[in-house]
């Protein structure tokens, strides 16, 4: 397991409230980083998942084909570098100053931070791979969001108008 901390722009952020989509729960975010900065994390990403190659070729050392590999946690875009890193629990975030993020406060795309996580490999049945789990984070610049961010009114505060009828 090895811990390290990104810095980068939210491009999907379930970090205050969890991504129930697909059935439990889970928080996750995609952080777009600049490639310059993300190369050391992506070779210790692809170290990680060498070693767990190793060690099932260890375990099977007459096995002859290729062992299957699972999607890498990352995706390069260019000059930029998507990782995906989730956890299962409510990630604990601080703002600029040290302070913890009170419940209340939403974490929105394109908020830029820090994300402490941690990589572990693993060898399932879907091939060899490896996960980010978020272990903590600290904010940058905050986007936050409410009613304001709709391009709708407040349906409770506008009187219905007159609905015409199509014969």
């Amino acid at each position: 397991m090895d811990i390290k901390t990104l810095h980068g722009k939210a491009k999907f952020s379930y970090l205050s409230d969890p991504d129930e989509g697909f059935g439990a729960g889970k928080y996750h975010v995609v952080l777009e980083v600049p490639k310059a900065k993300a190369l050391e994390h992506m070779e210790a990403i692809k170290k990680i998942v060498t070693k767990e190659i190793v060690e099932e070729g260890k375990l099977k050392p007459n096995f002859t084909t290729k062992f299957k590999q699972a999607p890498l946690p990352f995706t390069e875009n260019g000059d930029v570098v998507e990782f995906k890193i989730h956890s299962k629990f409510k990630p604990k975030f601080f703002d600029r100053t040290g302070k913890v993020l009170g419940e209340e406060v939403k974490i929105w795309k394109d908020s830029t931070m820090w994300i402490t996580y941690k990589a572990q490999g693993y060898n399932k049945s879907m091939g060899i791979g490896c996960t980010l789990y978020i272990q903590h984070g600290q904010i940058d610049e905050l986007v936050t969001g409410g009613s304001q961010n709709c391009p709708y009114p407040n349906r409770d505060e506008v009187k219905p108008e007159a609905t015409q009828e199509i014969i």
